[in-house]
């Protein structure tokens, strides 16, 4: 990744088995859900290395949308375009567990969902159902790779191979997702605000199942806040004679088995999910899942955003163009800042780091740094109202073009 790449495989949208135009049918398919680039947004996830994409074909009075899927590995499709609905607007796509794709058409009073098979691309249920794609009752998020229904101050539910509500864990509805596409393993399990209006309590669950998991905890401590980690969790602890503030922070495996404790008064922070983070000022404190002391960061708190690439670990605010500081966590020492957008991070290989320019309305850049000097290595950039967009999906860097009619992967220089 050190030198500016060059396509791979191409796989055009007639490659993937969408219309193409003839002289008798003008049909226009590509790879997007709006025809401003500045709100199309494609990509629907991956598993493994199989990438899944939204797709529209117009020429008609409405666009005809489709769910395409794309082995990056050489650039096959991997099924047949599953035909959705006709609409002037896209439907909303998730991945539901290792298997399964969930697409959800939301109209006034009423829904219609798809269940397709992410191995086979067949329709295994097309019909009505309760789930949304707007907020409040039945909402439909992405956390992990599973899609979970929401519903305000009721709680969270799994969806099943009818589109239908599963498993349900009572709390208040508001599961926490990253919006950054990261190097991590996807999440395992998940966390939700319980026990009633103005709670500091919350309830850790599976997202496979809905299982939930009680943490081992010393007598004469009650749990409060949670967040969730790939390969655990972390709970604020207090004393069951005290109120509110913490005592301690406690991490867990999965399993919700103890693994180690920090006596501290500060909380730990909501935002981080990528590592366990304990805001306190000036500096703020991270750990392992263990509950190791890893490096004192940057005061961190609600508006901060934290990056996992490797060993290093990326701090900055959510205001755009604001640099970023970087800490070794292996050795605790911070690095050199980086002006870049953590928020547009597209992937690594573990020196490297390619980030886009989180602009939505100006021309596209994709740049690729050098995470130890922070010094750029090579820029990919487009016209503006150019679709061109890029993916990570397992270790292949894919490509959008321009016009949004092509899919290529990105390989270092022979």
């Amino acid at each position: 990744m050190r030198a500016q790449p060059i396509p791979g495989w191409r796989a055009s949208v007639t490659d993937l088995g969408l219309p193409g135009s003839t002289p008798e049918a003008p049909l226009s398919s590509r790879v997007s859900t709006n025809d401003d680039q500045r709100w199309s947004d494609p990509f629907v996830g991956s598993l493994g290395d199989a990438g899944f994409l939204m797709a529209r074909t117009s020429g008609g009075p409405d666009n005809q949308w489709w769910l395409a899927g794309i082995d990056v590995r050489d650039g096959r499709r991997l099924f047949a375009p599953v035909q959705l609905d006709s609409g002037e607007f896209a439907p909303k796509c998730f991945l539901n567990g290792p298997d399964a794709l969930l697409c959800i058409r939301q109209q006034t009073g009423s829904a219609t969902a798809w269940v397709i098979s992410a191995h086979t691309g067949e329709v295994t249920y097309a019909g009505p159902t309760d789930l949304r794609t707007s907020t409040g009752k039945l909402g439909v998020s992405q956390v992990g790779i599973y899609a979970i229904a929401q519903s305000m101050n009721q709680g969270a539910y799994g969806v099943g191979p009818r589109a239908e509500t599963t498993w349900f864990v009572p709390g208040a509805g508001d599961v926490r997702t990253s919006f950054i596409h990261s190097n991590v393993a996807p999440q395992a399990l998940a966390t939700q605000t319980t026990g009633g209006r103005g709670s500091d309590r919350m309830v850790v669950f599976s997202l496979v199942d809905g299982g939930v998991i009680t943490p081992e905890l010393d007598e004469g401590l009650r749990p409060l806040a949670a967040v969730s980690y790939p390969g655990g969790f972390a709970v604020e602890v207090v004393e069951q004679a005290r109120k509110s503030t913490a005592d301690g922070v406690v991490f867990f495996d999965d399993d919700g088995k103890q693994l180690g404790r920090v006596d501290t008064s500060d909380f730990l922070s909501r935002s981080s999910m990528d590592v366990p983070i304990v805001e306190s000022a000036p500096d703020s404190l991270v750990f392992s899942r263990e509950g190791f002391e890893l490096a004192q960061i940057t005061r961190f708190g609600p508006g901060s955003m934290a990056l996992l690439i490797g060993n290093r670990l990326f701090i900055a605010g959510t205001r755009h163009g604001a640099p970023a500081k970087q800490y070794d966590l292996q050795t605790g020492i911070e690095g050199k800042e980086c002006d870049l957008f953590i928020g547009a991070y597209v992937g690594s290989d573990g020196t490297v780091g390619v980030f886009g320019d989180g602009n939505p309305g100006a021309a596209p850049v994709t740049t690729a740094i050098d995470l130890a000097t922070c010094e750029p290595l090579w820029t990919i950039t487009s016209p503006k109202g150019s679709f061109r967009d890029m993916w990570r999906v397992n270790t292949t860097l894919v490509q959008l073009s321009d016009d949004g009619t092509e899919l290529m992967s990105l390989v270092a220089p022979s």
